[in-house]
């Protein structure tokens, strides 16, 4: 039978794929749980055959010493089981608690790793989140499959023990293969194991569809919901936690709109959902109930018409009705469980899904002089996955080794997305790019990343020390973090901190971690930089939250601040191309003008109509 397009040997494969992931990031965790089913099942089972001796032994010889042993050797086994038991449970219970963590971090590598154009792929980002809310909101996913795996352990053994227990057991003597015409012949008979085995099939059948029928809600409610959560998400844990948009909320009275929008987009419909899912639980549970009741009814008319016929002692009446019962219960909770796993499979799917997306290949050459760069850049036309314009249209510019050259252009000109090809972030459409002799691609931006220092407009800096926000690694250099941070104008103030270098950054995880404002942040971002010691640096608005003095500061030191190497530069603030081998100018998507600052002030042309422009609000020193 197939679902959603899948056979059952499909699904198979997948869980057995899925069993297989988990290992990775919990290694051994299946194994204990394997261990620990077996060891659970079998207790019950101790004292079900404990009272089964001791009761036939009262009605028949009495003897005190098989009593005495019987109880106990149960009493001993159960004690012995039931510590075992407890110990490994122990330790699945810590697994367990990890499985989130190791759940997440895995995302996260993958993440790390995957080509820069799927992370800011919408569709993308939409699975993240619902791989992340499968196992965080509804433990679907990895986490379904877990206690799944557990009872289906558990079924298979019950289900083992009481086949067993029936086969050395008289639960099968004086069965006939025809029958009187009455109730107890017919129960006698081979047709009642029959009429029994066809209750069972039904029991399960129905309980696997039901099953299925509570899943495709399920399904349905997490799908939305996994959108919700992003509404919630972004509200609670960035919006509203951000000091800058506080100011915001307080000052225009944000916080009704906010609510609203919660409520309409998260909490409303989670709730809708919510009522479903009991609703189709609770009408599971009723007809559950009900062929509970008849299952077991049956069972008591087959037992005891055994024991009335004289094929089974009264000591055999609780061990071949405790044994069938759960036999019955052994097979359903098998049939349920495995087709939650079918279902769950639509989680796996998305998960491996994720997991499987291309990623960065090829490992930095340890060879290579990293101080040298030159970029080639040929013919290239780009447009972002989706989009059917161009965002770059024939762009062709090469840029020697130590020259500093400038972009400019209005706002969507395409300058960032020129840096972001040279970055290997994104795989040109058309044409290539070379830095020296390798061709950048987001696939071997690895490769190449160590001639490659960059600095954005929209850096980020870790909760962590300066040293480290500096390094980028747990080690750093002293001597070459404060150079670092003496050129971008800033080692004076960190000198001042009581731990200097040790510092933290901001109060997320340190209640002694300092708040940096835009521009020294954004120093500290360019100091960033400087410590790689690429031999390409490109510089994005690097400058753009510093005062007017402080980028004016930055821009004299340009030399300094490159130590000779390959710069390209990004600003709106057309006086930094003074200092600039070569300026180019985009617009649409083309490079319109190229030359040197005094050359093209004095052509008309683009450049010269945007210097113009801002020329009045400078005061330029010669």
């Amino acid at each position: 039978m197939k679902k959603n397009g899948r056979t059952l040997l499909d699904d198979i494969k997948l869980i057995n794929r899925g069993m297989n992931e988990f290992e990775t990031f919990l290694p051994g965790q299946l194994k204990l749980l394997f261990i620990y089913s077996a060891i659970t099942m079998l207790i019950p089972y101790i004292g079900i055959c404990m009272t089964s001796v001791v009761i036939s032994e009262l009605s028949s010889h009495q003897r005190v010493w098989v009593l005495t042993v019987s109880v106990t050797v149960a009493i001993m086994l159960t004690l012995i089981l039931t510590i075992v038991s407890a110990f490994i449970n122990k330790r699945i219970s810590v697994g367990y608690n990890q499985l989130f963590p190791a759940h997440e971090i895995r995302l996260n590598e993958k993440a790390n790793a995957m080509k820069f154009s799927l992370l800011e792929n919408e569709k993308i980002r939409e699975l993240r989140d619902e791989v992340s809310g499968s196992i965080s909101c509804s433990g679907a996913g990895m986490g379904s499959l877990y206690w799944d795996c557990e009872i289906i352990f558990k079924a298979l053994f019950s289900a083992a023990t009481a086949i067993v227990l029936l086969a050395f057991n008289a639960g099968v003597k004086g069965t006939t293969l025809g029958f009187d015409n009455t109730l107890f012949g017919f129960a006698n008979s081979v047709w009642g194991y029959l009429a029994l085995t066809v209750i069972i099939i039904i029991s399960a059948a129905v309980s696997s569809k039901r099953t299925s029928k509570i899943f495709d809600v399920s399904f349905d409610v997490f799908k939305n919901g996994a959108r919700y959560n992003r509404y919630a998400d972004y509200y609670k844990l960035e919006y509203l936690s951000d000091d800058k948009s506080a100011k915001d909320v307080r000052l225009y009275a944000q916080k009704n709109l906010i609510l609203d929008e919660v409520l309409d987009k998260c909490y409303i419909p989670f709730a809708e959902g919510d009522k479903r899912e009991k609703d189709a639980s609770s009408k599971n549970n009723g007809i559950m109930l009900l062929l509970s009741a008849l299952t077991g009814g049956f069972v008591y008319i087959l037992v005891g018409a055994k024991a009335i016929n004289g094929s089974i002692g009264i000591g055999n009446v609780l061990l071949t009705y405790s044994a069938v019962t759960m036999l019955i219960k052994a097979l359903t909770d098998f049939a349920m469980t495995f087709t939650d796993l079918r279902n769950n499979n639509e989680h796996l799917l998305r998960y491996f899904d994720y997991v499987s997306l291309e990623e960065e290949t090829g490992a930095a050459d340890k060879s290579v002089d990293c101080n040298y760069a030159q970029v080639n850049i040929d013919n290239v036309s780009f447009k972002y996955p989706g989009s059917k314009n161009y965002a770059l249209k024939n762009v062709s510019l090469f840029i020697e080794n130590g020259q500093k050259v400038a972009i400019v252009g209005a706002n969507g000109s395409g300058k960032t997305t020129l840096v972001k090809l040279i970055c290997g972030l994104y795989d040109v459409t058309k044409g290539s790019i070379k830095i020296n002799d390798t061709v950048v691609t987001a696939r071997n931006r690895n490769e190449f990343g160590k001639w490659l220092s960059s600095v954005f407009q929209d850096f980020s800096l870790l909760a962590l020390p300066i040293g480290n926000n500096i390094s980028a690694g747990k080690l750093y250099d002293e001597s070459k973090v404060w150079k670092a941070l003496e050129k971008v104008g800033i080692s004076e103030k960190i000198e001042k901190y009581p731990e200097k270098l040790e510092q933290s950054l901001f109060k997320d995880y340190d209640d002694d971690g300092v708040e940096l404002s835009g521009g020294e942040a954004q120093k500290i971002a360019i100091a960033r930089g400087i410590y790689k010691d690429a031999g390409l640096i490109i510089l994005d608005e690097p400058t753009a939250a510093l005062d007017p003095f402080a980028e004016y500061e930055i821009f004299t030191k340009m030399n300094d601040l490159s130590q000779d190497k390959t710069t390209i530069f990004i600003s709106h603030r057309l006086y930094s191309c003074k200092f600039c081998d070569k300026v180019i100018v985009m617009d649409g998507g083309e490079i319109v003008q190229v030359g040197t600052h005094d050359e093209l002030v004095k052509i008309k042309g683009r450049y010269s109509e945007m210097w113009n422009a801002q020329a009045k609000h400078y005061i330029v020193n010669n």
